[in-house]
């Protein structure tokens, strides 16, 4: 079942007054099993709220913008209420609001303070009212939301999880912006603070610092947050060795990083930071054995989860990228990290080696129930088995989605860095590792983030982005469906973010250059920009208002969310209650940047005018 929510129009039809006790009992059946199918559901543990928005769009007028829920029952409809300077409620929709989840309020009185809610309709009852949101009197056009930090400095990564219950995402950042790459031996010129904020009151909740034994850099501290008892809060899993205050106390070797002493796994309680348990990261042995002696290969380590019952959350812990490879799975049990299993590649015959990405992909590929470990090219099942491997070596493009609609399951999108004689751009069966579609001619290295979204109108469906890291050697833009060339032009960076900004099926995308302080974003081509905010994008994420994806941007000195402003004619259930997208989101603050991209297909009417070739 696809669980796209389609727009419907509400019955203005009245009823008798049993008709009316009969609809709301029924309403209330249909609320109670959906809440319960949705609690069943793998994806589904977050409790959210309506994440209701108010933002001032270009114009000067409120914008409002909240989340269809997956627990909502089919047809929902919504009313939205507005109080001015403390009066009386007004509804300010003339008709239910059916075909979207966000109206412009043109009407309200901006010259005194507004306040507004809305409240779900079932069954023709109206549920009761959502958190509200205000705007003081005569506020200026603003679209970004902005938490103050407790310094002068940049977020470098940030973690996005529900650490109090409440309904609202929070983030965990860690700061300075500054990182090292391990391929580059040097010292670290700091220590990473990993710090908490609120993020519906931006409330400042705790600071914890790694220390001098932990180099700075993404690949030696990888972090995530993610309920993982069971409680309805997030905790904050992450990488650490022995605190050490200073440099002279840290196990520093002359190259600048650490290569030796302990090194764990630790897992701290997200509303005070406070350590609840820890166990053994993967061992780094002898550095050397992993294929060098300056530690960078060793030092490839990346964090994760998986529900690997269908149910609960495990804590996934991997080191090695290039040459060994590494897995375990823990459970966070009584306080107690409990491990499930190891994955080495070596075990299998012959070994699993050097098949490994920047990042993972986790999702029930395989139709049982339980997530699999989507790792490069290689993937390993709930029970800590290899499912497959098509041994083409290291991905640096890598995206999972259900690229071609007209086949069962899930596929990806590969780059390659290592060097092909063909098929280095591709595209894959997920559950099994098959090629669909490949590039024909040879590749040399494939590099960084490419892109994988809808943004081309007059192609149906995904676009794949991939270029070689020598520019003069190509860059392709293939339809993803059915692999067809599209063009060679240079798109203006190896690394395009795309995103939903606008109304429709199709996404925007930032250039991504480290060379600019601020994000801008624009329409395929089109050379004008459509907007420009203060800061640089670390994170891409449904987690306020309605469908539509906020930037998440770090500037010096805040962590700002910037929304759109942009009315939609649709509405789609919120993209973090889909699996395959929610841990994508909870990735992101390890590894490199993968925008993520949901399970289903939001439009599946976009393929309908064409089938591939």
């Amino acid at each position: 079942m696809k669980p796209t929510e389609r727009s419907t129009h509400a019955s203005g039809a009245r009823t008798s007054g049993g008709g009316r006790r009969i609809a709301a009992i029924a309403s209330l059946v249909l609320i109670f099993l959906s809440v319960l199918l949705w609690a069943a559901a793998p994806g589904g543990g977050e409790k959210l709220s309506r994440g209701l928005i108010v933002a001032v769009n270009p114009e000067g007028k409120p914008y409002l913008g909240w989340r269809l829920l997956r627990e909502d029952p089919p047809g929902v409809a919504f009313h939205l209420y507005r109080q001015t300077a403390g009066s009386a409620p007004v509804r300010v929709n003339a008709r239910p609001i059916t075909d979207s989840t966000n109206f412009v309020d043109a009407q309200a009185p901006l010259d005194r303070e507004n306040r507004w809610f809305v409240r779900a309709i079932a069954g023709g009852r109206e549920l009761p009212p959502s958190e509200a949101v205000s705007l003081p009197a005569n506020p200026p056009p603003n679209q970004v939301f902005t938490i103050r930090l407790q310094g002068d400095y940049a977020a470098n990564k940030v973690a996005i999880a529900d650490l109090d219950g409440d309904g609202w995402f929070d983030y965990v950042i860690k700061q300075p912006a500054a990182s090292l790459d391990p391929g580059s031996p040097r010292p670290s010129p700091d220590t990473y603070k990993l710090e908490a904020y609120n993020g519906r009151t931006g409330k400042f909740l705790w600071r914890f610092d790694l220390g001098w034994n932990m180099n700075m850099g993404v690949w030696f501290t990888p972090y995530l947050a993610a309920d993982l008892d069971g409680d309805g809060k997030a905790e904050v899993a992450l990488k650490m060795a022995p605190y050490a205050a200073t440099p002279q106390q840290a196990l520093i070797s002359p190259n600048g990083f650490v290569l030796e002493g302990p090194e764990y796994v630790m897992v701290l309680d997200g509303t005070t930071g406070r350590e609840i348990a820890r166990a053994d990261w993967i061992e780094r042995g002898d550095p050397t054995r992993w294929g060098d002696d300056s530690g960078n290969r060793v030092n490839r380590n990346q964090i994760g989860i998986a529900r690997l019952d269908g149910k609960r959350t495990s804590l996934l812990v991997a080191r090695g990228t290039y040459t060994l490879m590494y897995l375990d799975a823990y459970n966070l049990v009584d306080g107690k990290l409990v491990k499930l299993w190891r994955w080495f590649g070596d075990d299998d015959q012959p070994p699993i080696r050097g098949q490994g990405a920047h990042g993972m992909y986790v999702y029930d590929f395989d139709g049982d129930g339980r997530e699999e470990i989507l790792l490069g090219s290689v993937m390993v099942d709930d029970n800590g088995k290899t499912l497959w491997t098509n041994r083409l070596g290291h991905p640096d493009v890598f995206y999972v989605a259900d690229i071609v609609p007209e086949r069962p399951g899930l596929e990806i999108a590969y780059g390659y860095e290592t060097r092909q004689k063909a098929n280095g751009i591709q595209v894959a069966e997920a559950r099994t590792g098959r090629m669909i579609w490949g590039h024909p001619g040879p590749t040399a290295h494939i590099h960084d983030w490419g892109m994988l979204a809808d943004i081309d109108p007059h192609n149906p469906g995904f676009e794949f982005y991939a270029a070689e890291q020598n520019r003069s050697l190509g860059q392709w833009l293939y339809s993803a469906r059915e692999g067809k060339l599209l063009s060679t032009e240079d798109l203006g960076s190896i690394s395009l973010r795309p995103f939903y900004w606008l109304d429709g099926p199709q996404k925007v995308y930032h250039v991504f250059s480290y060379r600019k302080p601020d994000t801008d974003f624009q329409r395929y081509r089109d050379k004008e920009l459509l907007g420009r905010f203060e800061g640089r994008l670390i994170a891409i994420a449904d987690v306020v208002g309605d469908w539509r994806e906020e930037l998440i941007l770090a500037r010096n000195g805040a962590l700002c969310i910037a929304t759109t402003t942009v009315p939609a004619t649709s509405r789609h259930i919120t993209l973090m209650q889909d699996p395959l997208y929610r841990n994508a989101v909870a990735h992101v603050s390890m590894g490199y940047f993968y925008p993520p991209n949901a399970s289903y297909n939001l439009f599946p009417e976009a393929f309908l005018d064409a089938k591939p070739q």
